[in-house]
């Protein structure tokens, strides 16, 4: 209990330290005002344009939005340690490489989960204009914690391959857009191919969650590749650990 007790502080420090350094940072707050413009917009044009006080637009675009700007908020959580060489004295304290991970995953994801939340503006903004289904709309906000979660810990992995972090970003992006094109191109193949396209699609798991049913298989998905990519990362950094 207590060694459970320790990692988890230790998890939480890392966090805090983190956070701090974003605050501090002119970056974080330019990405958040270009996250709030961008999907600001294509809530407008879904509002406006279309002439609908529907949210389900401006969610259905919401997974490429993010692959601009998840990889900007993490490419320098682990490639500036590497390049500063302060991962090294992390290493040397009495912290596993994977309480690192999971404190460097969980300021990601909570640092998203503030970006997303700043956009509830939008449905209290749509509520003042009539009638909205607010149970689809919470359903539709936790399918993009999950995805937003698997995308953290997709760039996460990014920034562990590389020292520098133009080059985490580049990973980051290509890596979340290929997933993401999973779901555009599998129309392209045989029925059998298809299936394991869209199984292996975050993107396909996001969109059938947006229709406000909370599947498992769904949501197992999403939590099951988030490990599997918190894992990976916990791999490359054991590996450069020991070399």
């Amino acid at each position: 209990m207590n060694t459970v007790a320790s990692t988890t502080m230790q998890i939480i420090a890392l966090c805090r330290k983190e956070w701090r350094v974003a605050i501090d940072t002119p970056l974080a707050y330019v990405i958040g005002i270009a996250f709030f413009i961008a999907s600001g917009f294509f809530f407008g044009n879904t509002l406006f344009l279309v002439n609908e006080a529907d949210m389900r637009g401006w969610f259905g675009v919401l997974p490429l939005v993010l692959i601009f700007f998840v990889p900007a908020m993490s490419m320098r959580l682990l490639a500036d340690e590497h390049k500063s060489g302060s991962f090294e004295l992390l290493a040397t304290l009495p912290v596993s490489t994977l309480t690192i991970v999971w404190g460097k995953f969980l300021a990601l994801f909570t640092q998203l989960a503030a970006l997303i939340a700043l956009t509830l503006l939008y449905p209290w903004t749509l509520s003042g204009l009539g009638s909205i289904d607010m149970g689809q709309i919470w359903a539709s906000y936790i399918a993009l914690l999950l995805l937003a979660g698997s995308y953290a810990a997709v760039c996460l992995y990014a920034s562990a391959l590389s020292r520098y972090e133009v080059v985490s970003y580049v990973f980051g992006f290509i890596l979340l857009l290929a997933l993401f094109l999973l779901l555009q191109v599998a129309t392209l193949f045989p029925p059998v191919v298809q299936t394991v396209l869209l199984t292996l699609s975050p993107a396909a798991h996001y969109q059938s969650l947006l229709r406000g049913v909370m599947d498992t298989g769904d949501v197992m998905y999403l939590l099951a590749m988030t490990g599997a990519f918190i894992t990976l990362c916990w791999f490359e950094l054991e590996r450069r650990r020991w070399n």
